[in-house]
């Protein structure tokens, strides 16, 4: 039972045809965070800033997966392992692999390393460390994505956490 309202369509009126035409569904998560059109709207304005971002779109999906898993949020884990497989960007066991912290390739699975060292700091990484994404090639601009990517995330971990709305993707697998 969701401990924080999930708005209808008719309540969620205004945010309803804009998720709906992006993602297809208008998640039960969504219906919780509506419940402050103030936040739902900063949330799809960030989130839509992706559709700009020079981050490669697997590799944005793979942090969110990461991210996701550090902070034990099953519907966000569920949410993103499905929206990554409908839209062509991992499969099944990528989506596993990535929420274990392995990416698709050496660059993936530092970046990878690199979110976790973020969360574990709470993004006080070092020189080293920083210096080894731009060896990967990052940018700039790639690692502040990355960082956005990290922080949506974890607000709609802790949305969920909170919430507990009820999970409208299929399960995944626990990570052992």
């Amino acid at each position: 039972m969701p401990r924080l309202k999930q708005l209808t369509d008719e309540e969620a009126s205004s945010w309803v045809s804009k998720v709906k035409d992006g993602l297809g569904v208008m998640p039960t998560l969504f219906r919780c965070m509506a419940n402050s059109e103030a936040i739902f709207e900063g949330f799809l304005g960030l989130n839509g800033s992706f559709a700009n971002a020079t981050l490669d779109p697997k590799y944005a999906k793979m942090v969110i997966l990461r991210t996701s898993e550090l902070n034990h949020c099953e519907y966000c884990v569920c949410a993103h392992t499905q929206m990554a497989k409908d839209a062509n960007l991992l499969d099944d066991e990528q989506c596993l692999n990535a929420r274990k912290g392995i990416g698709i390739d050496d660059k993936s699975t530092y970046m990878l390393k690199f979110v976790d060292k973020v969360h574990k700091t709470a993004g006080f990484v070092s020189d080293e460390e920083l210096n080894k994404m731009k060896e990967y090639g990052f940018s700039d601009g790639e690692i502040v994505e990355i960082i956005g990517a990290m922080s949506l995330a974890t607000m709609t971990n802790y949305l969920s956490h909170v919430a507990e709305p009820d999970l409208d993707f299929p399960e995944v697998p626990k990570v052992s």
